[in-house]
């Protein structure tokens, strides 16, 4: 029963993501829905061979061979999705590739040398058993793929080009571990309570991806998207990197700093990185920032994006709301709402139809 819905509930996940691509011409959400597709085809063949099997018990052998390539393939395009929302445009088919061959490799080594040949392993111990044949390391070899190398997010990530922080970047590893944890143990020990939590797992990461995609988000608007290397790198200025700042230039150091470079527009923007910009200590620039009026630095940082935000709702300066939320350096869409609204004093649609009423009188 609970592959059943999982297999109905990646299938709806997938159509909703190519349904909203439309709307957003997002390829990261084709790559999940080709996950999402791909999970469900594989969990349909599960139940298929689960019900023409014989004897059923021998379906539930360790390290069945069926099981490790579907499984394999779904991992592979499991990292799609991910990749693409972190890096935007970066994944080629010739990078993606370069994951993949090291297993089709091994694949292709295991039919040619092995004809696809597997002992039958009926528990653990019988993996113990015969580990000194060639097919059974060989599979465990294939198991080690589960684990992703390529979320290494070190490489080039930017998150001023990227429509994900790094509090999402560091949850999505966490899930994409799991899951290859949960699946490595299905497949040594084939317990109820190990496909349980593989099932589960799964389940939440599509749960969470859906919710997202729902209400969290915001894409990268396209004139991002067509040119990513355009976009500008706030410069560190070289008196301030350097040497320490005098207690009553502070003040001057950080509105420089913030709102004539316009550092709020980093959206792993923390008060650790204003200080280490302005050559100070967390004490005296919390110090600073209060003195100028604010209650800290987030209330500082969000009425710095806001009021961007606001200017530029009164000046119709924007195409889509999302687009501008992204400009001013958040990446969720109920915190740029949130925020707005309990600066201002109103919803920014609102904002913007007051401001659209006004205009025309």
């Amino acid at each position: 029963m609970s592959v059943a819905i999982l297999w109905f509930f990646l299938l709806v996940c997938g159509g909703y993501m190519i349904a909203a691509r439309r709307v957003h011409n997002d390829r990261s959400r084709v790559f999940f829905a080709v996950f999402a597709w791909a999970s469900s085809y594989a969990l349909l063949q599960k139940m298929f061979f689960m019900l023409r099997e014989g004897d059923i018990q021998d379906y539930y052998y360790v390290l069945p061979l069926r099981e490790l390539f579907f499984g394999q393939l779904c991992r592979y395009l499991f990292a799609l999705y991910p990749l693409e929302v972190a890096r935007p445009g970066w994944l080629t088919f010739r990078r993606w590739m370069l994951f993949v061959i090291p297993w089709l490799l091994v694949m292709a080594g295991y039919g040619l040398f092995l004809g696809f040949y597997q002992t039958p392993l009926r528990s653990f111990d019988d993996l113990l058993l015969h580990i000194d044949r060639p097919d059974v390391w060989v599979r465990i070899l294939l198991l080690l793929f589960m684990f992703p190398v390529e979320f290494v997010w070190t490489w080039g990530y930017n998150a001023r080009r990227s429509s994900a922080g790094r509090s999402w970047l560091w949850r999505m590893t966490l899930m994409l571990l799991l899951i290859a944890v949960a699946f490595v143990g299905n497949m040594l020990t084939r317990s109820v309570g190990w496909r349980s939590f593989h099932s589960f797992v799964y389940l939440c990461y599509a749960l969470y991806v859906m919710y997202v995609e729902l209400f969290v988000r915001i894409p990268v608007p396209a004139c991002q998207t067509e040119d990513t290397s355009s976009a500008p790198d706030i410069p560190v200025p070289a008196e301030t990197a350097s040497s320490p700042v005098v207690p009553g230039r502070l003040e001057q150091e950080i509105r420089l700093v913030m709102e004539q470079q316009q550092l709020w527009r980093e959206p792993d923007l923390m008060l650790d990185d204003l200080v280490q910009r302005v050559g100070s200590n967390r004490t005296y620039v919390t110090a600073s920032i209060q003195e100028m009026g604010y209650t800290g630095f987030k209330d500082y940082l969000n009425r710095l994006r806001v009021d961007y935000i606001r200017r530029q709702l009164l000046e119709a300066r924007h195409e889509k709301m999302q687009s501008l939320f992204y400009d001013a350096g958040y990446r969720s869409r109920s915190s740029a709402w949130r925020n707005f609204t309990a600066i201002v004093g109103c919803s920014p649609s609102e904002f913007e139809e007051r401001n659209r009423g006004e205009s025309t009188v």
